[in-house]
C-alpha cells in the first residue's frame, strides 16, 4: 500500500519528553466507544462517512487508554461534517489539511474523534482493518508503545516508524 508522506523531523518536536502513562486494556472502553459511534451516526446521518473504533481500545491492547473514533469523510463532505461536529463538540483540538480532531470525555474516559479524508483516510482504514486480524502485530505494536513510553516525543516517533513499516506491507 502507498505510504503517507514522511513527517518533517520538526513535527515531533511539539511533543514533550515527559513519560506516557500506559494503561492496561479496559473492556468498558469498548462499550463507551459503541455509544459514541451510535451518537456520531445519528449526528452525521445523510453524510457520506465511515465511522470506526480505532487504536488500542479497539484492539484490546495496552495504551494511553483514550478511545479513538475515526470518521472518514469525502472531500465534498469535509467542511460540512466539521461544522456538524463543532456544533456538538465545540472547537477543534487540531486541524490540518486531511486531519481534524475533537476531544471530549465520557464517564471519565478521554475520547478523540479523528476526522480524516483522502489518502490519509484510506491508509488509516486499511491499517485498522489489517491490525484487527493480526494479533501478533498488535502484540509487537503494544511492545513498541511500552518500550518508548519514557518520552511522549519518542513514543510518537517510534509509533510512526512502526505504523509506516506495517502500511508498506498491506496489500492494495
Amino acid at each position: 500500500m502507498k505510504n503517507l508522506p514522511p513527517m518533517p523531523g520538526s513535527y515531533f518536536e511539539k511533543f514533550s519528553t515527559k513519560p506516557v502513562f500506559i494503561k492496561p486494556f479496559d473492556p468498558k472502553s469498548r462499550q463507551i466507544a459503541e455509544v459514541c459511534i451510535e451518537l456520531l451516526h445519528d449526528l452525521l446521518k445523510g453524510y457520506e462517512v465511515k465511522i470506526l473504533h480505532r487504536g488500542s481500545t479497539a484492539f484490546g491492547i495496552s495504551g494511553k487508554g483514550d478511545i479513538e473514533i475515526g470518521i472518514y469523510s469525502t472531500e465534498e463532505n469535509w467542511k460540512a461534517v466539521i461544522g456538524v461536529l463543532k456544533k456538538y463538540f465545540g472547537e477543534l483540538g487540531n486541524i490540518e489539511d486531511d486531519y481534524a480532531r475533537f476531544n471530549t470525555e465520557e464517564d471519565g474516559y478521554e475520547i478523540e474523534i479523528i476526522l480524516q479524508k483522502g489518502e490519509a483516510a484510506k491508509v488509516d482504514v486499511a491499517l485498522t482493518n489489517y491490525f484487527a486480524v493480526r494479533p501478533e502485530l498488535l502484540k509487537e505494536y503494544e511492545g513498541v508503545k511500552k518500550k518508548y513510553s519514557y518520552s511522549k516525543r519518542e513514543y510518537q516517533i517510534q509509533k510512526d516508524k512502526f505504523l509506516r513499516k506495517i502500511v508498506e506491507i498491506i496489500p492494495e
